[in-house]
Parts: C-alpha cells; structure tokens; sequence
C-alpha cells in the first residue's frame, strides 16, 4: 500500500507539494528505549494529522533523515495522514517566512493550528514560531504528553534526564526533547598534552576550566577558537522560570561574563575547519584548538579523523562540575489537536531507538541524541546522510569525492565513547540563550535587537558589567512576569 505525503504552505493551508512515499517503517526500539508505537484504535477513515516542519527538511530530493522517518511512519500506519506545514526558508523569502509564522501563530491563538511541531533551533528569521518555547509550555500551549509514554514502550531512564527535564512543568511532560550539544574544548592530542594543559585541574568546574586554558595560553604564546555563550552553559539559567527569578546579578554568571568578555575579545575568530593545512596547524598547536559547541567541533573531529590524527577532547564544564547541554532540536503536540492519542503516539516514535539511531532530528549540522545509547549510530547516519545520501539522485562521483574531504571520516570508537561520556555527564540542559534573539524584548534606539546589542556592548564596547545587568535584570523580570 502507498499514500500519498503532502507538504503545506502555512500561509494558506493548501496542499503545495503531494510525492510518493514508499518507504517503509523499521523494526521498531530495543529494550531500554522507546520502540515504534502501535496504531492507535482503528479508525472509520484516516486521521490527518498536520505536521509543523521547516521546509528545508520536506524536500524529497534531499532526504533527511527526519523526513525519511516521519514518511516511514505514514506509510506503516494507514490509519492517519501527516501533511507537513513548512513555511518558506527565511534566507529565501524572510517577509513571507514572517507572514506566515504570524498566520501560524494566529491561528494557534484561535483554537487551530498544527496538530505537531517538529522544531530545530537555527532561527530563519527573528520571528519565529515559539520564540521562547519555556514561556509557551508554561502558557499551556503543548499537549500533555506524559499519559501517553507507557503505551509507546517509552522508558526514560535511557534518554539525557536533564533534556527531558527541561521539557517538563510541574513534573508533567510538554516538550520531548530530541537531540542536544555539548561545549567542548577540542585540538590535536599531542599538542595539547604538550602544551601543559591539565585536564583534571580544568574539570573542576567552568571557572578553573578557563583560569587553566588562560594559563596555558599564556605559558605557550597560543591561542584558540572560541566561540561560547558561557551563561548558556551554567547549571543555573538566566532566567529561572519555576522560581519566577532573573539570575543576572549571581557570583557565576558575573563570573562567566568576565570570562567571555577576556576570550571573546583576544582570541581567534576565524578558522577554517574545511582547509587540510589549518586542520593539519591545529594538529600542530597553532592553534592550540577550539572551544565550542559539539555540532561545530565535529566538523575538526571528522578531518582529523580522516588525516588519521589523534584528537583530544574534553568537555567545557558548568560551575558544578557538570556539563551543561544545549537543546537542538525537540518536538512537541499542539494543545489544541483533536487527536492527542495520534499526535503523541508520532511524538514518541521521533524518541524511539529506531528514529533516534538514525539522526531523525529536524538539523543541518551534527547534533547528539538524547537517547545515550544511539550516539553511535546516529553519528554513523548523519554522516552518511551528509556525504552520500543527500540528493543521492544528482550527485555525481566527484561530488562525493569532494564531500568526503570536506566533511572527513567517521569518529573513531574512542572518540564517540568520549561523546556518549559528555553525555552521560549532562546535569544541565536550556533550549535557548536570552542573548540570540530568543526573547523580544524589543529593539534599541539603533533598531537593533536590545538584548543581543546590550550584550555585544559589554562584550566588544566600554559598557561596564555593573551596568549590564542593571540595565536588564527589570527589563527581563517585567518580560517573565508578563
């Protein structure tokens, strides 16, 4: 049997794109993870249920993974109809990526909408659906989801506890998390050991991570990549959401403030990951490495890989000695869905072992899934997918060739199992920053956005920290108690 996927343009909610899916279910989770859902109760005719996913992900030729999975899941479950509501990519089309996302947004304020939202966190344009998705699930716009996990086989204790977590509110789940990143500090093995770094002094927590960097910097003449949002990554967030407290005036966020500012303004900004004779100066020492997050680091991991250079890899810890992950990508059900059984059932499956092994998360770089066990294999597929897969009806030969240099070699078993240590180290998790575009506060006397321009002030300018925080510590508690 074969049914037909649609894709629909959110401005008006007519069917745009109608293929041909073939493609078939797999064979479902294995223990310790969610398996594939059963069909829900059998229907007179088929539920459709409308799917919201960004556009570059639906296109047929391209075939990633999450679509590839969701296309699966239609095919195997005859009883529901998913049509996809993509609206256009904003570097194409921002005025009407933005007009449609308002038309979304009124519609959602009505009483309708998508019956799910499949969502990744690269922002086409400042408006954006869900721009503070922790605001929205505490404005009771997502489905609650927890009734629902014993019937798809979902059992937690597999997945990140902190990235499901920070999907709940007031101990039910809204959000399901489906895949993170991790801050790491990442350079050529033999250099760094070299260098001096001691990497149990700069475990300790964030503070001595960068005191220790800074020092071996120092000592060395070096340098690094840098490219962080430290108070992202604090066990603490900016805004605490539960307490209905602003947290900019603490000992750790002033802490790791001062550090950004130190290695935002003196280090690299700038390398290229691509080039051989950078990758094989980085493996040298110069520079000493980078630090960033783990979607940006693979891109070094995978070229040294394929030079066949040893790597060395230490996460960026938080001010507790944890690490704190970055959610990338996440999935929720529309409280308004008239059917919530099929909606969190297709939820579930996006957690299963099968989808999770796969990448099928909405992404255009390298992310790590929630699911501990699939870091692996989902590493595998994603750069399979990348290389090989992606338009695999156009690409020539050569094409390939070129790929394989560009985007290197798989991770190497001991490279992944450092990975999967990160992971099992995460007591942390955010979906955003407040510093990028995640929340509007509205614009500067420049038209800037306020946060983002009061930021890039202190950081770049002669705007003392003191006021900083003076200036937005009211500014964001008045944005929380809205």
């Amino acid at each position: 049997m074969q049914k037909a996927i649609s894709v629909l343009c959110a401005a008006v909610l007519l069917a745009a794109v109608t293929t041909s899916c073939a493609a078939t279910a797999g064979t479902g989770g294995s223990a310790g993870s969610a398996a594939s859902t059963p069909a829900p109760a059998a229907q007179t005719e088929a539920v459709t249920l409308t799917v919201y996913l960004e556009a570059p992900y639906t296109q047929e030729g391209v075939h990633y993974p999450v679509y590839e999975a969701l296309k699966a899941y239609d095919e195997a479950h005859p009883e529901i109809e998913l049509e996809f509501v993509s609206p256009v990519g904003g570097a194409n089309d921002p005025a009407k990526r933005e007009e449609q996302i308002h038309q979304l947004n009124t519609e959602i304020i009505t009483g309708g909408g998508p019956d799910v939202f499949v969502m990744g966190t690269f922002r086409y344009t400042d408006s954006n659906l869900f721009p503070d998705v922790v605001k929205a699930m505490g404005n009771h716009a997502f489905l609650p989801l927890s009734a629902y996990a014993q019937a798809a086989g979902f059992q937690r204790d597999a997945y990140i506890q902190p990235a499901l977590e920070a999907g709940q509110m007031d101990g039910e789940q809204y959000i399901l998390p489906l895949s993170v990143s991790v801050p790491l500090f990442v350079g050529g093995k033999d250099a760094v050991e070299q260098s001096g770094f001691a990497t149990e002094a700069a475990a300790k927590n964030q503070a001595a991570f960068f005191e220790e960097l800074y020092r071996t910097l120092e000592g060395n003449g070096a340098q690094v990549l840098y490219a962080l949002s430290l108070t992202n990554l604090l066990q603490q967030p900016l805004i605490d959401y539960a307490a209905a407290e602003v947290c900019l005036d603490t000992e750790p966020v002033r802490q790791a403030l001062e550090t950004e500012k130190t290695f935002a303004t003196s280090q690299l900004n700038f390398f290229g990951s691509y080039d051989p004779a950078q990758i094989q100066a980085m493996a040298a020492g110069t520079p000493l490495g980078t630090v960033e997050m783990s979607d940006c680091a693979l891109s070094i991991l995978r070229p040294f890989a394929a030079q066949g250079v040893k790597a060395f890899v230490q996460a960026v810890p938080n001010e507790d000695g944890g690490i704190t992950a970055q959610i990338s990508s996440y999935a929720m059900a529309n409280a308004n869905t008239a059917y919530p059984e099929q909606a969190a059932a297709l939820l579930y499956y996006l957690m299963s072992a099968e989808c999770q092994d796969a990448a099928a998360y909405p992404s255009t770089t390298e992310q790590l899934p929630v699911r501990v066990a699939s870091l692996g294999n989902a590493l595998q597929s994603f750069h399979q997918f990348i290389v090989y897969d992606a338009s695999h009806e156009t690409v020539s030969a050569e094409d390939i060739a070129f790929r394989e240099s560009v985007f290197g070699a798989d991770l190497s078993d001991d490279m992944v199992q450092a990975l999967q240590n990160a992971c099992e180290r995460v007591s942390a998790a955010h979906f955003h920053s407040v510093w990028e575009h995640a929340l509007q506060l509205g614009q500067s006397e420049t038209g800037d956005d306020l946060l983002t321009e009061a930021m890039n002030e202190y950081l770049y300018g002669d705007k003392p920290l003191d006021q900083l925080i003076e200036e937005l510590t009211p500014r964001l508690q008045m944005y929380l108690d809205e």
